[in-house]
């Protein structure tokens, strides 16, 4: 029998002295103060084995609903919530394995050569190194190097059809030769701007499991708000979504649908950039079939199979307490 997780382990790779002391008094004052949602996050915490092995790799995940996540427009109860149905729906889909790996090391999942024959690899993460920002971190390789990260977690309920996915960040690489790195990848991936990529990925992803739309935080709802108001974000976020068609919302957060990846309309091109469109479209479809074959292999059959009972059992608590109180149903909307 597995040791039940409380919120003193959030603090076990803290060294013992006054600043532990002073962490678990204000981590136990948060839970004074949102009883019910502590409550449901140990509960989860507690249901599967899984999670075990997630809170052994990072402790700080007990601390997550506590701290704004993902959105500034979600409260503590939205959070449970949301991360509530994410870990249900990865359970269902065996992939809980493959997340306590990636929460203590990078899993590569493939790899698709770019036009010069040069590999990129694409690795998946989880809870760190943006654990504020998505449960899990798909990484764009290249030369051993960080191209591309995007995070992102699942929300709703297939048997609800309101599954879908927030993504709450979006970075490129750093250094002084970021921007040249971005360049030689663009034209090494036939045009195509791996930021755009990674999007499109999880883009596709979801639509292949069933989620109607995608959450894209906005500039003034990003988690790392701190970081924002010091002047260490840079990127536009608002200008990227809109690009890509999203619609912004009145929360400031924008909606995309997730939809298959369509193919180039080749006609509205000029012809003597139709071969690298239609190269790139075939590079894009490589990458899609890279990722969800790199998904496959991690499956654990086994767990999903016992994980859908838990699941399914939290649909029917989730249910109940979306009847008792739907502020999340209605901030998703």
């Amino acid at each position: 029998m597995m040791p039940t997780i409380t919120l003193s382990d959030g603090l076990m790779a803290m060294p013992s002295g006054m600043r532990r002391w002073r962490e678990l008094l204000k981590l136990h004052l948060r839970a004074r103060v949102q009883q019910r949602q502590t409550r449901r996050w140990l509960q989860l915490l507690n249901s599967h084995p899984a999670f075990h092995d997630l809170v052994q790799a990072y402790p700080h995940m007990i601390h997550k609903v506590y701290r704004p996540y993902l959105s500034l427009t979600l409260n503590c109860q939205q959070r449970v919530e949301l991360l509530t149905e994410h870990y249900h729906f990865i359970l269902q889909q065996g992939w809980g394995k493959l997340m306590s790996q990636a929460a203590h090391g990078p899993v590569r999942l493939s790899t698709v050569a770019g036009k010069s024959g040069a590999p990129y690899h694409l690795q998946l993460c989880s809870l760190h190194p943006m654990d504020r920002e998505g449960e899990m971190v798909l990484q764009l390789m290249h030369d051993d190097d960080v191209l591309y990260s995007i995070a992102f977690s699942f929300f709703g309920s297939q048997l609800r059809a309101t599954l879908g996915m927030r993504i709450g960040c979006l970075q490129g690489p750093k250094g002084e030769d970021s921007a040249h790195r971005v360049r030689e990848a663009t034209r090494d991936l036939h045009g195509m701007r791996p930021k755009t990529l990674m999007v499109r990925l999880v883009r596709q992803l979801g639509y292949e499991h069933g989620c109607r739309k995608m959450l894209l935080v906005g500039n003034i709802n990003r988690a790392v708000h701190h970081s924002a108001k010091k002047g260490r974000l840079f990127a536009d976020y608002n200008a990227l979504w809109q690009e890509l068609g999203a619609q912004v919302r009145q929360d400031g957060d924008f909606e995309l649908a997730c939809e298959n990846l369509p193919l180039p309309a080749l006609q509205e091109i000029p012809s003597k950039k139709r071969s690298e469109a239609r190269k790139r479209h075939e590079m894009t479809l490589a990458m899609i079939a890279s990722l969800r074959s790199g998904l496959d292999a991690h499956r654990s059959p086994l767990q999903a199979a016992t994980a859908g009972a838990v699941a399914a059992a939290g649909e029917v608590r989730q249910s109940v307490m979306l009847d008792e109180d739907d502020d999340y149903a209605s901030a998703i909307a």
